[in-house]
């Protein structure tokens, strides 16, 4: 009966897809960094469509970017102050 279940943690395993070893580190492209890439790649093609069109009134596409904006600087201040802006970039 055990073996019928499925395990749940399976889906966090992180896998080599392309083995990279450079000296003593293993700096291997895995399914977490093709995920990382293909989630940077989707977000600045929003970004960089939703802010083509400027106009003094917004799209629907560059309102939805501006509060994806300010939704993430305005969380950061909350959590880290303003000191933490400095690192606005990285985390947005």
């Amino acid at each position: 009966m055990a073996a019928d279940k499925v395990d749940p943690i399976h889906q966090f395993h992180i896998t080599k897809i392309l083995p990279i070893q450079v000296g003593h580190w293993d700096v291997s492209f895995t399914n977490s960094s093709l995920f990382m890439a293909i989630v940077v790649i989707v977000a600045t093609g929003f970004l960089v469509m939703a802010s083509s069109g400027r106009s003094l009134v917004p799209s629907r596409w560059q309102l939805v970017a501006e509060m994806s904006y300010s939704f993430v600087a305005n969380t950061l201040r909350d959590a880290a102050g303003k000191a933490g802006m400095q690192f606005f970039p990285f985390v947005f």
